[in-house]
């Protein structure tokens, strides 16, 4: 009976070479694949800033129309023109304001609001804080006091500010005296009341 040999003919370290080769491909896969995104990104952020360079290059030409249009009506429209125009509106708007005030109105609400006991002598406005100055007279600390009272609860004026006030001698009859005041008021010419009126 003839023996039997059992004898392995493959190539020592074979298996190592199949597990090298499964990495290699692995690795020539994963790289594939990120070269086709980096490719596939790439195209796309072309046509995006593509895309873009049309956009800036007709708004571009867009201001460069409304800046020759803006000549042809002598319109300053250079940089130095657009940071000062805050100021301009700034000012359009205080003008404006001055424009709809209404010194009659103002009179108007002054009167309903002054006792009959009073005697103005000077009334000035302050324009840029719509502050009334009031200088008067009248015969008795309790009209002042009226005054200042109704003053505060008339919708068109708040935040009396009673300035100064002193006694004064009339010159015709020693015996009476006169008390000279000096008051701020602030004034709101938009008032409810006022517009009931105006409409």
């Amino acid at each position: 009976m003839v023996p039997r040999i059992h004898s392995n003919l493959s190539t020592p370290g074979i298996h190592t070479l199949k597990l090298a080769q499964f990495f290699l491909k692995a690795i020539t896969l994963v790289g594939i694949t990120l070269t086709v995104t980096f490719w596939w990104t790439g195209t796309t952020l072309h046509k995006n800033i593509d895309e873009l360079e049309d956009q800036i290059r007709t708004i571009m030409a867009q201001t460069k129309h409304v800046v020759d249009q803006a000549k042809t009506h002598e319109i300053d429209l250079s940089d130095r023109a657009i940071q000062q125009l805050p100021e301009q509106i700034s000012f359009v708007k205080q003008v404006r304001e001055r424009v709809g005030f209404s010194w009659t109105q103002l009179l108007t609400d002054l009167e309903a609001a002054l006792p009959g006991s009073i005697r103005m002598n000077a009334v000035s406005l302050e324009e840029k804080t719509n502050t009334v100055l009031l200088n008067g007279s009248t015969q008795s600390l309790q009209d002042l006091n009226q005054l200042i009272h109704r003053l505060e609860t008339h919708p068109a004026f708040h935040d009396v500010i009673l300035s100064q006030h002193a006694n004064k001698q009339q010159k015709e009859t020693q015996d009476q005296s006169t008390t000279v005041f000096s008051m701020k008021v602030f004034y709101d010419p938009n008032h409810p009341q006022a517009k009931v009126k105006k409409s």
